[in-house]
């Protein structure tokens, strides 16, 4: 569960430069090191990968929660956090490929990581 736990933490390092990175041939490296840079020039990608990384700030410090209480209390919640992580990557590839300009494909790949979250809280209570 701790590697688990520290590959979700680099994950999520890597949609923090997700943003500038699918931006950069249209907006000046020099307009990110400071508050009042003009971003405004970003690719439709680099706007939703600013989406998807909201949407997995929300999840993210529930998920820490309750991993780290897996390990501390010795709870096997591994198999549910691996497949949250995996309905995460797909959650990113969703926005990376544009798939979320279709109906109902949004929920079809968030929901079940919420319920996920929830076995895993009740696998902590029970």
């Amino acid at each position: 569960m701790v590697n688990l736990i520290i590959c979700v933490g680099m994950f999520y390092i890597l949609h923090l430069f997700f943003k500038m990175s699918f931006s950069l041939h249209k907006v000046p490296f020099l307009e990110w090191t400071y508050t009042d840079g003009d971003t405004s020039n970003l690719t439709s990608l680099s706007s939703r990968m600013v989406l998807a990384s909201d949407n997995l700030r929300q999840s993210l410090p529930i998920f820490f929660v309750f991993a780290i209480l897996s390990v501390i209390l010795d709870v096997d919640n591994l198999m549910l956090a691996q497949i949250w992580f995996v309905l995460r990557i797909a959650y990113l590839l969703g926005a990376i490929f544009n798939l979320y300009k279709y109906k109902m494909i949004r929920p079809i790949i968030w929901l079940p990581s919420i319920v996920v979250l929830v076995c895993m809280g009740c696998n902590l209570y029970i």
